[in-house]
């Protein structure tokens, strides 16, 4: 019990002495509380300014902080165009068929480059680049040319693109019974498949620019394979084809009623497409039968863009125009009856006022020659004959060539000189060839002037007009290519409804030197066969040139299309960038 009490006792002591400190403790911070911050309370009032001063500094600093946060990150910032969206390109002329063999307006072309891949095809520098073909090499010879194509290559519905392929084209543009549109002569080539990426061509002489005439697209052989050559024109894929290009057709809307356009062609974009996808999804292509119908859907924003040259300048948007590698001449028909006279050709050469003719149009683009002088800076241009009707009054006279009394002219026969003009309605081709039959007019020469509208059914200019020859004088535009060839313009050769010799000249001497420029390895030799070529064309006049094309592209604003630094062999050129055109912009971060 003792110890028990005494262990008691103890425990409160303990409890006690803890317990007094605690309270001393307690006493001391709240002595040292009152001292430290309660009696100094009385100071803020006098140090009060600092205290603002302090906090406001500390504000300014913070906001700095958020403005310059803001200003770096809008200077990094910038929009960049990126996939997605729709373009809508406006164009002249129906889509009758869109086999690109048969292209012949403007709609028609364009969808042919977007559709479908060449073999070849000039890039944005204007020179010959590979497109389905992966390589073209020509022998030592200069007569054997072996093509392969790029490995993995497909069609749009998956099948590959193959060697067939290129066999079965070539074999259809030689068919006279296809009646194809394009300008490629394989006469006396003879083709071999080595193996399924392989063609050789084997020519018949020297060609150092065959790789030229390999810019054509090509067609599917599993899809035409059995269709006899005659019919393709007619086949179903005409109008639904199988693609190889960056698009793929899709669907196609009629227009009608009270619709401005006439044909709305739905392409979206070839997920089989050997090259880089499209930045846009789809391209439509809108046909209209007028420019100034154009004008309209440009002004009311319904199309993006038009390459199609407007004479409504009242549109407010961008407008650029590039130069291509063709050109529009006056061909003049050496077997039609009244134009077989040489005679009458060099009096029109110098009766007719090339300035007044070309009005309106940039000095720049007069083209004097059958082809390009920058194509063939080495030859030696011979002078034109001065304007001078003097002078071709002179040379008709000269040649048993009348006048009456009212000043028309007559022929020998007596028979009043008429001349037939075929032009398309198209501007301004169409001034163009009105301004020239004027001045015909001021010679004596009754004129009847043709214009056709190939925008409307049933008229297809090509068909109708240009390939049975059916004119004394046609205007028309041609694409000349990357190098200097006026074989397939001027050669008997191509003297039919077959070939491109729209002004059916005939002279063995041209012939010579035209064949002999285009299949000798001399330099020299060539230089001098052109030369030849040149001086006969100058002399005989079978065609005369009036200017040089260009494409005039109409868009709006914020888009992303062609280079402006691009060439272009053709108005369709346009499109050898087209996987880089977008419409959709979006904010990025670029680097500081």
């Amino acid at each position: 019990m003792k110890l028990k009490t005494k262990s008691v006792g103890k425990k409160d002591s303990r409890k006690k002495d803890f317990l007094t400190r605690a309270n001393e403790l307690g006493e001391k911070a709240g002595d040292h509380f009152s001292t430290m911050f309660i009696q100094r309370l009385k100071n803020v009032r006098e140090v009060r300014l600092w205290v603002v001063e302090w906090v406001l500094l500390v504000l300014v600093v913070f906001l700095l902080a958020i403005v310059q946060i803001i200003w770096y990150s809008s200077s990094c910032e910038t929009t960049a165009f990126t996939e997605g969206g729709e373009y809508i390109e406006a164009t002249l002329g129906e889509v009758k068929s869109m086999n690109p063999l048969y292209a012949t307006t403007n709609a028609e072309k364009t969808l042919s480059r977007l559709l479908f891949a060449n073999l070849v095809s000039p890039d944005i520098s204007g020179h010959i680049g590979m497109d389905l073909a992966e390589s073209v090499k020509m022998d030592e010879t200069g007569k054997v040319w072996t093509v392969t194509l790029r490995d993995g290559i497909k069609w749009s519905d998956g099948e590959p693109i193959t060697a067939d392929d290129i066999i079965y084209t070539v074999g259809l543009i030689e068919d006279d019974s296809a009646k194809t549109t394009i300008s490629a002569d394989f006469a006396r080539i003879k083709l071999e498949k080595t193996d399924d990426r392989t063609v050789i061509f084997t020519l018949p002489s020297v060609y150092l620019d065959f790789e030229d005439t390999l810019e054509f697209p090509l067609l599917p052989s599993h899809i035409l394979g059995d269709v006899k050559p005659a019919v393709v024109y007619e086949h179903a894929f005409s109008s639904d084809p199988i693609c190889s290009g960056p698009f793929k057709y899709k669907a196609v809307q009629n227009g009608g009623g009270n619709n401005r356009y006439t044909q709305m062609i739905y392409l979206d974009r070839n997920e089989q497409y050997y090259g880089s996808k499209t930045k846009l999804n789809s391209f439509i292509l809108k046909t209209y039968n007028s420019t100034d119908k154009i004008a309209d859907a440009l002004r009311d924003s319904t199309v993006q863009a038009t390459a199609e040259s407007l004479t409504d300048n009242d549109i407010n948007v961008n407008h650029r125009t590039t130069l291509t590698n063709g050109g529009v001449f006056a061909f003049l028909n050496t077997q039609s009856a009244t134009l077989k006279s040489v005679a009458l050709r060099q009096a029109i050469q110098r009766g007719v006022d090339m300035s007044k003719v070309r009005e309106g149009l940039d000095e720049m683009r007069a083209m004097d020659y059958p082809f390009l002088q920058e194509q063939e800076p080495g030859l030696q241009y011979p002078a034109l004959a001065a304007n001078s009707i003097d002078d071709a009054k002179k040379i008709l006279a000269e040649n048993k060539y009348y006048f009456d009394e009212d000043g028309k002219l007559f022929d020998e026969s007596g028979a009043n000189v008429t001349i037939n003009i075929s032009v398309r309605k198209r501007e301004p081709i169409q001034s163009v060839a009105q301004r020239f039959a004027k001045e015909l007019e001021n010679l004596g020469i009754t004129v009847v002037m043709n214009v056709f509208d190939d925008t409307q059914p049933n008229m297809d200019f090509f068909a109708q007009v240009v390939r049975p020859r059916d004119y004394d004088i046609l205007f028309y535009e041609v694409d000349l290519g990357v190098s200097a060839d006026p074989f397939i313009f001027y050669s008997s050769t191509q003297a039919n409804s077959a070939g491109w010799n729209f002004s059916n000249y005939n002279n063995a001497l041209a012939d010579d030197a035209l064949l002999t420029a285009r299949t000798t390895l001399d330099a020299n030799l060539r230089t001098s066969k052109l030369n030849a070529f040149l001086q006969r064309w100058v002399n005989e006049v079978p065609a005369i040139g009036i200017y040089r094309s260009a494409v005039d592209y109409y868009y709006q604003d914020n888009l992303q299309i062609f280079s402006e630094n691009a060439k272009f062999t053709d108005a369709f050129d346009r499109f050898n960038d087209v996987e880089y055109w977008a419409i959709n912009r979006t904010a990025v971060m670029q680097t500081p």
